[in-house]
């Protein structure tokens, strides 16, 4: 049975005339009449009275059966014709650390809001380790970390390698412009984040954990750069997160005469993700290999 022949039966009864039934289909009658012989032929009953000498075309009692078979019959098929029409639906999980997704991130899901066609975006922020469980679980597609990882069924490779720079309040027309001592720093007044191991390696060889206390320590930048304004706190931060926090007004950075190693964020991705995101990751990676921080 095809969808041609039971749009014909419904075209005579909504017409009760072959002839305008096949003007609606831009048909002559004959190929009108011949799609209602196939439709009869397949299920096998007569559907329509249309002898000679009749005044009006009535549906039998088959007929009548089988018209609200028709209408849902049609009514699938123009939802099926307006599925296709739509495309493929696109979707992307992405996860970060808070800092990413509070300050960097933003624009390149603007960005990636008016791709067309449109991807559906599920982002998340949490602390590295529970995004990379969550991409080896695929309960998300891409994630941003601070930690490189070795597993079998994950890829990870570098994204963006950052210096490390000292951040504090101060008139941002001094920023980048000298270079601090690390002996000079009071310890008592660090906010400190501890931003991967390598990072509190560099800084357990300056200030030992065991031997000095911190003035506070946080999980992540939104916080440190609202308490750190207006105060003498400071603290060793991203240098693309100190080019944001300047924006703000009231802060300054510095370079440090010792600084730690560059900071790196790696991207990871499960080694044989979801078909029905490899298309949209493949868009992602577009967008996300210009985007300039």
């Amino acid at each position: 049975m095809q969808i041609h022949d039971v749009q014909a039966f419904m075209a005579v009864v909504q017409n009760k005339s072959i002839s305008k039934a096949a003007e609606s289909l831009f048909i002559s009658q004959t190929a009108l009449t011949h799609r209602l012989k196939n439709l009869e032929t397949d299920l096998g009953v007569i559907l329509i009275d249309r002898g000679h000498g009749m005044k009006a075309m009535l549906l039998t009692p088959s007929g009548q059966d089988f018209l609200r078979i028709a209408k849902r019959w049609s009514a699938l098929w123009e939802e099926t014709v307006n599925f296709k029409a739509q495309g493929e639906q696109l979707i992307l999980s992405i996860g970060a650390v808070h800092t990413l997704n509070e300050y960097i991130f933003p624009p390149l899901f603007l960005q990636l809001m008016q791709h067309s066609p449109k991807i559906k975006l599920d982002i998340y922020s949490e602390h590295s380790s529970t995004l990379l469980t969550s991409v080896e679980q695929r309960q998300i597609d891409i994630a941003f970390t601070w930690k490189d990882i070795v597993h079998p069924n994950l890829i990870s490779v570098p994204w963006r390698t950052m210096p490390m720079v000292l951040l504090k309040c101060g008139d941002s027309k001094t920023t980048g412009k000298s270079v601090i001592e690390n002996s000079s720093l009071d310890l008592g007044k660090e906010i400190l984040i501890n931003w991967c191991p390598k990072y509190k390696v560099w800084h357990d060889r300056y200030w030992p954990t065991e031997l000095y206390s911190s003035y506070m320590k946080i999980l992540g930048a939104p916080v440190m750069i609202n308490i750190m304004k207006n105060t003498d706190l400071w603290s060793i931060v991203p240098l693309w997160l100190a080019k944001y926090a300047i924006t703000l007004g009231g802060l300054t950075y510095h370079y440090l005469s010792d600084p730690p190693e560059d900071i790196t964020c790696y991207t990871t991705i499960h080694k044989y993700p979801r078909p029905s995101t490899e298309k949209s990751l493949k868009i992602f990676m577009e967008y996300l290999n210009k985007f300039e921080i």
